[in-house]
């Protein structure tokens, strides 16, 4: 069946997620000790991550795939009993996130450090080099639909910081759906929008477990991004097709 439409994941797939957020720690490091050291970063990181797990509802942010930088970011739009308490919590995760390795001198300090880290972070964001180029072409000849994890404000606020918001003509986030890639639903919800059906689509995508095999369980064709140099590790895609740069999709 002729490919009419695609798919395609955002962190790790269109923009690389790490060096954006690994900027927000280096920047608060630097705030506080006046350097940024990987071991500083490495401290801050597990710091925050720790708060996040004991206070955020876990099931929620399980089911909807909320990482500890939505927690950060920590804007929502879902209405529910499991996002209140996520929206409760987010005060005190922001209040304690760095607390527990911070010197004397910057103790109660952490809020104001998050919106350091929040700014640095959205303002390292960036490309893949490819990027722009291969939205481009390929939207000039099919329909294009963003299918991601994560916040719908913070998803979009990616999307507008790096330019390519207009690219898509669909888009589907695990926020608004109220669950995250693998579920087909994220797939399923797609499709109509672009007036194809499963087998008209593939899903372009970086994670073997939620872009892949939730595609193949929603009837996509999965194509997996497979960049060993973002430190994703190898795996078996089984049928997908594997590229490791996205303009191999030009030449499909």
């Amino acid at each position: 069946m002729a490919l009419r439409a695609l798919l395609f994941d955002l962190d790790d797939t269109l923009i690389p997620e790490t060096p954006a957020i690994v900027a927000g720690y280096e920047a608060v490091a630097e705030r506080v000790w006046g350097q940024s050291t990987p071991e500083r970063v490495r401290q801050l990181t597990d710091a925050a991550r720790a708060v996040w797990r004991a206070g955020a509802p876990w099931e929620y942010k399980e089911r909807v795939h909320f990482s500890l930088g939505e927690g950060l970011h920590g804007e929502f739009v879902a209405d529910g009993p499991e996002p209140d308490r996520l929206r409760q919590f987010i005060p005190r995760l922001h209040e304690e996130a760095f607390e527990a390795v911070l010197p004397d001198a910057h103790r109660g300090s952490s809020a104001e450090l998050v919106d350091t880290w929040r700014q640095a972070r959205m303002s390292a964001l960036s490309l893949y080099p490819e990027t722009r180029e291969v939205l481009t072409e390929l939207g000039s000849r099919m329909p294009l639909a963003l299918v991601t994890n994560g916040a719908a404000r913070l998803q979009r606020a990616k999307l507008e910081r790096t330019g390519i918001e207009d690219h898509f003509d669909v888009i589907v986030d695990s926020e608004t759906v109220g669950v995250g890639k693998p579920s087909p639903e994220m797939f399923e919800l797609a499709l109509p929008k672009l007036g194809v059906t499963g087998g008209e689509a593939a899903m372009v995508g970086n994670d073997l477990g939620r872009d892949v095999a939730g595609a193949r369980a929603a009837g996509v064709r999965p194509i997996w991004v497979h960049r060993p140099a973002d430190g994703w590790g190898d795996g078996d895609p089984g049928d997908a097709k594997q590229i490791a740069d996205l303009r191999e999709l030009l030449a499909s």
